[in-house]
C-alpha cells in the first residue's frame, strides 16, 4: 500500500512539474512573440531598431574581446534564467519515467514467410 502511494505521489509530482514548466515556458515564449510582433508590425519603429541592434552587437563583441571568462559567465547566467523551466520539465519527466519505466509497447513481428501467389489462399493461416 505504501509502495502504491509513493508511486502515485511521484506520478502526480512529475505531472505537476511538467505542467508548471510548460506553462512558464509558454508564457515566456508568448511574451517574446508579442514583443517581436509589436516590433515587426510598425516599419517606422523597425528603422529605429537597426542602429540599436548594431550598437548592441558592437557592445557584445567588445565585452567578448575584453574578458572572455566574464562574457561566458554572463551568457550562461542569461541562458539559465531564460531556460530554467526546462529543468522542471526534465525533472517531471524523470519522475514519471520512474513510475512508468516501460515505454510504449512494441507489437510483435509476424512471421515473414514466402508467399506463393499462385496458390489460392496462401496468405491466410
Amino acid at each position: 500500500m505504501q509502495h502504491t502511494f509513493l508511486r502515485r505521489a511521484k506520478s502526480i509530482a512529475g505531472a505537476a512539474l511538467i505542467g508548471l514548466g510548460i506553462f512558464i515556458l509558454h508564457k515566456n515564449l508568448d511574451q517574446a512573440a508579442a514583443q517581436l510582433n509589436q516590433l515587426v508590425s510598425s516599419p517606422k519603429e523597425m528603422l529605429g531598431v537597426v542602429p540599436v541592434v548594431i550598437l548592441a552587437a558592437l557592445r557584445v563583441l567588445q565585452a567578448y574581446t575584453s574578458n572572455h571568462q566574464q562574457f561566458l559567465d554572463s551568457l550562461f547566467q542569461h541562458l539559465w534564467l531564460t531556460f530554467w523551466p526546462l529543468v522542471l520539465v526534465s525533472a517531471g519527466t524523470a519522475l514519471s519515467r520512474e513510475v512508468h519505466p516501460g515505454g510504449p509497447s512494441v507489437p510483435e513481428k509476424k512471421d515473414c514467410e514466402i508467399v506463393d501467389l499462385t496458390v489460392r489462399r496462401s496468405t491466410l493461416k
